[in-house]
């Protein structure tokens, strides 16, 4: 018996049982129908994510204060000054600039609204290249040093405050501090932000720290000149920093690419974990193929008789079973393999991510059926091919 012969009877036998097949196929499709999700969803989401990282800049770094550091933590351990002799003397520094933010109530002529306040420099609206000026204009260096009383709302926050009037010109009240409405701006957004919607205004951080009894910054905020820049301006703006307040691991510096590589193991490995998971319904799949399989063998015991007698060789006999096992699990796997991409393509659609198809994991996926038919249908196979052609003749 040829390999097409093989085929063809291996086709045969599970067309004539077809119900007990498909059954034994389920175990394959719902493994491979869990991995290929699984990493089509994983894959997708980490591509998204870091997608929408890149928009806040592959050049950023942030430069804060260790906060597990054993020297005392003072208020002017990053100062407004720090930043600007940073700017000018470190030629891997695009811009840099102080932050501080905090979460106030601003009150407009229509309501009062919960607000991201954020105190810093000019130099940052080039930072964040994700605001569009849709109204008035940005704070200056001037409205800065001024200490002027401005504020950049976020054109969300301006329709909540003012509803249809105008906010350019007009004053939001903030405590007991008026602030004059200069800009509103337009921001995207984090696409995967899953909390409560918030809004920001902006406004000059010598303004901000003319209002506190003691002035501190939060943070500083960074791009480098381009990417290969990144590491040596972290570099030397925290040696700067040490060397300036005579503060040993005082200072703590972080790029973006940090957070999205450190975003990409996680995934991975969480990935990872619920793909082993999941393969382990494959094998419950592998466990019913072999069984079935003994069971179709007890079944065609006179049939595997006959053959023998009419000259079939043990290894017809071994290669038939062996066929009709892998092309049982290879159906589940294609089966698998489409259940699996229309579920990752279902809830991508609902949660926003984009489903990816990753070559890889069908290749895998089919590997693995493959496998599975051949370590699971050997043992039934080669049952069957020991039968003794009398004894097999003789079975009721």
């Amino acid at each position: 018996m040829n390999f097409m012969e093989s085929f063809y009877t291996a086709l045969e036998g599970i067309w004539a049982n077809k119900m007990r097949s498909a059954l034994t196929m389920l175990g394959i499709i719902i493994g491979i129908t869990s991995v290929i999700a699984v990493t089509a969803l994983g894959e997708g989401g980490q591509k998204a994510i870091n997608d929408e990282m890149e928009k806040f800049g592959q050049n950023t770094f942030n430069v804060f204060i260790n906060w597990e550091t054993k020297e005392k933590i003072e208020s002017d351990d990053l100062t407004i000054d720090d930043a600007a002799v940073l700017g000018r003397i470190s030629p891997a520094i695009e811009y840099i600039v102080p932050y501080s933010g905090t979460t106030i109530e601003l009150k407009g002529p229509k309501k009062e609204e919960r607000a991201n306040l954020t105190a810093t420099t000019a130099d940052y609206f080039n930072i964040q290249k994700r605001m569009k000026v849709t109204k008035g204009r940005l704070f200056s260096d001037t409205d800065d040093k001024e200490q002027r009383a401005v504020v950049v709302l976020e054109d969300k926050l301006g329709e909540k405050l003012f509803g249809q009037m105008n906010p350019i010109g007009q004053r939001v009240r903030w405590g007991n501090n008026s602030l004059v409405v200069i800009g509103t701006y337009s921001e995207e957004k984090f696409k995967f932000d899953m909390g409560q919607e918030t809004f920001g205004a902006v406004v000059p951080i010598q303004y901000y720290n003319s209002l506190l009894e003691e002035p501190s910054i939060h943070s500083f905020m960074g791009t480098a000149v381009d990417k290969a820049s990144v590491n040596s301006a972290m570099q030397q703006a925290k040696q700067y920093l040490t060397r300036k307040h005579q503060k040993n691991d005082h200072y703590m510096v972080r790029s973006m690419q940090e957070s999205v590589d450190q975003f990409n193991q996680l995934t991975g490995t969480l990935t990872l974990i619920f793909s082993i998971i999941a393969g382990i319904s494959l094998v419950v799949g592998g466990v019913g193929v072999m069984n079935i399989m003994l069971v179709s063998v007890t079944e065609r015991t006179r049939e595997i008789g006959i053959r023998k007698a009419l000259g079939a060789r043990r290894s017809d006999i071994l290669i038939q079973f062996l066929i009709e096992s892998i092309i049982v699990c290879l159906i589940g796997g294609l089966v698998g393999v489409l259940c699996g991409l229309g579920i990752a393509a279902l809830i991508s659609h609902f949660a926003n991510l984009p489903p990816l198809l990753s070559w890889n994991s069908v290749f895998i996926a089919f590997g693995f059926s493959s496998a599975i038919g051949i370590f699971f249908g050997l043992y039934p196979a080669n049952k069957a091919a020991k039968l003794d052609p009398i004894e097999a003749l003789r079975y009721e």
